[in-house]
């Protein structure tokens, strides 16, 4: 069963109070007090909680209204609608109450349908106002924030990067559009859209890089995607990040081919051999070849000539090995003047 929201009423005791203590309390967990401050200390302990307030406003007159001065001064409550309830037809002075900052005046008798369904509506005013004040304020992060529906549909997104296919519209929006339907990479979209349906069916998020060539640019952006659920459990859609970490990751690439690359040749070392050796002994590349070498007299070389003509003689050995190694061979300096070479499809004879 989902949790209850939460109505704060600070009505005096009253025939009125008590009614829609009544029609409420089936839909609603009811916090009540007949007193404007500490309403306002209940607001401040459970704001978070609390999704509506219900003040009489003959009691918020008399006291000079400082619930509503408080309310409106302070951002932590700009969520928290304050709705009037006038135990009569209002007049100027109660209307005044909605410039004050009231969301809504309500006066009995109320059907219970009805005022069930203009609390809730809002609420969801409240909401939907306080989504857009946050939607523009991540619009200033560097990072894409997105949401999407349960069909895999974006709801909204706070930036539209590149690589979207907007056919230079400047109305162009991406609500209620797919990946396959908007993103030039086509490929990485598709792998989008099947993550989302996998989150969708399993209720797991995920996290991963993708690389993306759009207009140019190489790019790597991380994506980090999570389910959106209802108060009853339910899958609704998907809360997604966008990392653009193309720096970090260009980093990590090289740093990942120095650790294989001989610095002097430019040929992979032997932590390179132990990496590509498995594939290159695939059984689909047998038989193989495979030539050992070295380069005759280095040390003297070095010790005569200095190392600055010891590292050009193995520069020209290199040359040499790569003139002579057909397509598909991989050549690889395992240390000093050793070289291996490996020829997947070697004919035997």
């Amino acid at each position: 069963m989902p949790r209850k929201k939460t109505l704060l009423m600070i009505l005096p005791p009253s025939l009125i109070a008590e009614e829609f203590r009544r029609l409420l309390s089936a839909e609603y967990e009811i916090l009540r007090t007949e007193d404007e401050e500490d309403g306002l200390q209940i607001l401040n302990r459970m704001r978070e909680k609390i999704s509506a307030v219900l003040l009489d406003l003959d009691l918020a007159r008399d006291n000079g209204r400082p619930f509503f001065q408080a309310v409106n001064h302070n951002a932590l409550y700009a969520a928290i609608p304050v709705i009037g309830i006038v135990p009569r037809q209002p007049t100027v002075d109660d209307l005044a109450c909605l410039d004050m900052g009231a969301a809504d005046l309500i006066t009995p008798p109320c059907e219970g349908k009805l005022l069930l369904k203009r609390l809730s509506n809002v609420i969801r005013a409240k909401d939907s106002a306080t989504f857009h004040e946050i939607e523009r304020m991540l619009q200033v992060l560097p990072s894409n924030i997105y949401l999407k529906d349960e069909e895999g549909k974006y709801i909204f997104a706070t930036h539209y990067w590149h690589h979207l296919d907007t056919r230079g519209d400047p109305n162009w929006t991406i609500r209620g559009k797919t990946d396959p339907e908007i993103r030039k990479d086509k490929e990485n979209a598709i792998k989008a859209y099947e993550s989302d349906k996998k989150i969708l069916a399993t209720g797991k998020g995920t996290k991963y890089i993708i690389e993306v060539n759009a207009d140019g640019q190489q790019e790597f952006l991380e994506l980090i995607k999570e389910p959106v659920r209802d108060d009853e459990g339910k899958i609704t859609g998907i809360v997604g990040l966008i990392n653009n970490v193309t720096e970090q990751q260009l980093l990590k690439l090289e740093l990942e081919k120095r650790s294989k690359t001989d610095e002097l040749t430019g040929l992979y070392n032997r932590h390179g051999y132990l990496e590509l050796m498995p594939k290159l002994c695939s059984a689909e590349n047998y038989p193989i070849g495979y030539i050992s070498a070295d380069c005759n007299d280095l040390k003297k070389i070095n010790d005569t000539c200095g190392h600055l003509v010891g590292d050009e003689y193995i520069r020209m050995a290199v040359l040499l090995l790569r003139m002579s190694t057909p397509t598909g061979g991989a050549i690889f300096r395992m240390g000093g003047d050793e070289f291996a070479v490996v020829l997947p499809g070697t004919d035997e004879a």
